[in-house]
């Protein structure tokens, strides 16, 4: 078969790898990526693609995943990349700014040549929000980040929508694409001329006078592995909590969501992660290594790729997704068993469980109009024409609550 080797330079983590999915769904080829290195310190969240099979990879990942039928998979070795193309057709990613090795390229192309295989080696330039090959467009990308080869969809007739998304607005266009991409998949399900105002929780900061704009009718909690986020989405979701606000959670967003519910329960300020503060009177997720589930069997110490859950039946979120449900999963913590009965009695409604009941995938509180999150990455199982479930469902009671104020 062939190997094309996909070069470009554009500092963006969000877009490693996104070219190379582009020519791999034109050629119906696959993506293999190389040893890779990011500055976490920088970017928090550059490293926080689930892989299906279980472990993590750069975030631009998403995008072989939502373009190509093959995910893209990490490569061992240049014989790996070189016995692939032998019978495939692969698509190798080179971003010279992350690549662990800056030789590797040309020992590629060298063994490959060697082996007789065709060879290939693209660079890709940027014009505007597109993707530049030799002065033509590859593919574009629209406002929400999303790589596509259609204009921007019109927004006549579009029911138009405000919502908080509470992260910077660097982090999500910049170092993790699937929220945003995500969300305007529901979007255009619903035929809805979708706003979103970027609320850095930083900024927020956990001095308890946040109130929520007038013009937006819902906030999305995203994940995100920087903890310095905790107290200012624990702000936000009081407030939606508190003001019956449509609120979504995805993964760290469900942590918050739950520990808001604990301050109701127990008081403001009385509950955190223990990944955020070690010291928190009350931890409400907890670490799972070392524990085991009812059954006896052990947890994960880290717990990635996809798993099925079970959807607690008569809940707001059985009426959204099947029984059992799948989802990308990336979590070292567990909401504390020994606290849900208690949340229960504020409100909190356990809405999935995983690993045989031991951990709970999903929340919900039992009187709010709509308040769910869940320990997976639902974004993550977004695509064109198929938003997954639960943005959609969010985006629709958004508009609900839009009609109703």
């Amino acid at each position: 078969m062939s190997l094309v080797l996909v070069t470009h330079e554009i500092d963006e983590p969000a877009l490693y790898g996104a070219a190379a999915a582009v020519i791999a769904a034109r050629h119906g080829g696959r993506v293999l990526y190389p040893e890779f290195r990011f500055d976490t310190g920088l970017h928090a969240d550059a490293v926080q693609h689930v892989l299906a099979a279980g472990g993590l990879g750069p975030s631009g990942l998403y995008w072989a995943d939502r373009l190509t039928l093959s995910p893209a998979r990490a490569a061992s070795s240049v014989d790996e990349i070189v016995a692939e193309a032998r019978a495939n057709e692969i698509i190798v990613p080179i971003h010279p700014n992350y690549l662990r090795n800056p030789t590797l390229p040309g020992t590629i192309v060298r063994a490959a040549q060697n082996a007789g295989i065709e060879t290939t080696v693209v660079t890709i330039g940027t014009s505007g929000d597109g993707f530049v090959v030799e002065g033509e467009t590859l593919a574009g990308r629209d406002g929400f980040g999303r790589i596509t080869d259609r204009p921007e969809s019109a927004s006549e007739n579009r029911i138009p929508l405000e919502i908080g998304l509470i992260a910077a607005e660097g982090d999500q266009r910049s170092v993790y694409p699937a929220t945003l991409a995500s969300l305007a998949d529901a979007a255009d399900g619903l035929s809805i001329n979708l706003t979103i105002r970027f609320i850095d929780p930083v900024a927020l900061g956990d001095a308890g006078n946040f109130e929520i704009p007038a013009s937006l009718t819902g906030l999305v909690l995203p994940g995100g592995a920087a903890m310095k986020n905790v107290p200012g989405q624990i702000e936000a979701a009081a407030a939606g909590l508190a003001a019956g606000v449509p609120t979504v959670g995805l993964c760290l967003g469900m942590q918050t969501m739950a520990t808001a519910i604990a301050w109701r329960r127990f008081g403001r300020g009385t509950a955190n992660l223990a990944e955020a503060d070690p010291a928190a009177p009350i931890k409400t997720f907890v670490p799972m290594a070392g524990e085991k589930g009812p059954n006896g069997r052990a947890l994960p110490e880290h717990r990635t790729g996809t798993h099925a859950s079970a959807v607690t039946a008569q809940t707001r979120l059985a009426e959204i997704l099947p029984a059992s449900t799948t989802a990308h999963y990336n979590h070292r913590y567990r909401l504390d068993p020994a606290l849900v009965k208690d949340l229960e009695e504020a409100g909190l409604r356990v809405a999935a469980t995983g690993f045989d009941g031991a951990i709970v995938d999903a929340i919900e509180d039992r009187d709010h109009p709509f308040f769910i999150g869940m320990q997976g990455h639902p974004e993550l199982g977004s695509r064109e024409n198929n938003p997954h479930p639960l943005l959609s469902a969010f985006l629709s009671a958004a508009r609900e609550y839009a009609h109703s104020h």
